[in-house]
């Protein structure tokens, strides 16, 4: 191992430690309305916003139909990434809109801005890498994590960030109150695959490739195909569900079903778009 990687092993942990102590701080200070910026006191006044009352988070996958969601477009609801490309087919469009991958934010800044009309809400290592932002944007404090999901429950503090949106949205839709919480489109899929997505031209080639170069960095360098880094996002991701999923029960917050037509996610509980709509 060279020396500069062997300096960045050691030093990332105490670099974390750092962070989840100031931002436990900094979350302990906001909860008694100690606000140490604007943008907290309007994160502050989403917590429990919406307690009792039910949601649709809307992923990206190939289940995806938009007659699905004009079924639910009275319904509270969060939306991600780059699921605008589907706003010409449907008049339905989400109550909240969620990107947290860094290079979506780097390149796709402009366009998301264009597009989003709603309250956006990102982690602040996206935030900051944005030259543009949506109207109403909300950044909460993060930890990006090539170790152990854990869930902390509380965005005023941080909210840990790995492989998927859909973790930091089940999150926040925790944190709003949501008693009942419905996985729309969440297929496990990875935008690595060429059909991951409900448009075959979902994301940019480059992007594709920049994503596998990350995931390739995060392993030392070592050359995968994008077939490979799609296996590893999908592990990934059904870590931080399970996570997500044991963290509700214990806790016995919010319930989550998957609601999404097939797929391959089999950590929430399965229930039809219809029974619930029924």
């Amino acid at each position: 191992m060279k020396l500069a990687a062997r300096v960045k092993k050691c030093i990332k942990p105490l670099y974390n430690g750092g962070k989840y102590l100031r931002y436990n701080i900094e979350g302990l200070g906001a909860s008694q309305g100690i606000y140490l910026s604007e943008n907290e006191k309007r994160l502050a006044a989403y917590k429990n916003k919406h307690k009792g009352e039910r949601c649709f988070l809307i992923g990206t996958g190939p289940s995806l139909k938009a007659s699905d969601l004009e079924l639910i477009k009275n319904e509270y609801s969060i939306g991600c990434n780059m699921i605008y490309k589907i706003f010409e087919e449907t008049s339905w469009r989400p109550t909240y809109h969620c990107v947290t991958d860094r290079n979506y934010g780097l390149q796709l800044a402009e366009e998301i801005s264009k597009q989003i009309q709603v309250p956006f809400f990102t982690p602040k290592s996206t935030y900051v890498r944005m030259n543009e932002r949506p109207k109403y944007t909300i950044y909460v404090n993060d930890v990006y994590t090539e170790g152990a999901y854990r869930v902390k429950g509380d965005m005023l503090s941080y909210c840990n960030v790995k492989a998927t949106v859909m973790g930091f949205m089940l999150e926040l839709a925790m944190y709003m109150g949501f008693s009942e919480i419905y996985l729309l489109g969440v297929d496990c899929t990875s935008s690595f695959q060429n059909t991951g997505h409900f448009t075959k031209n979902y994301i940019p080639e480059k992007l594709k490739q920049d994503n596998v170069k990350r995931l390739q960095k995060g392993l030392k360098g070592k050359n995968i195909s994008q077939e490979e880094a799609a296996c590893k996002s999908i592990n990934r991701s059904i870590e931080v569900y399970e996570k997500i999923e044991q963290y509700a029960q214990k806790k016995g917050l919010s319930k989550i079903y998957n609601a999404t037509r097939g797929g391959a996610l089999e950590v929430f509980e399965r229930i039809s778009l219809e029974e619930v709509l029924r």
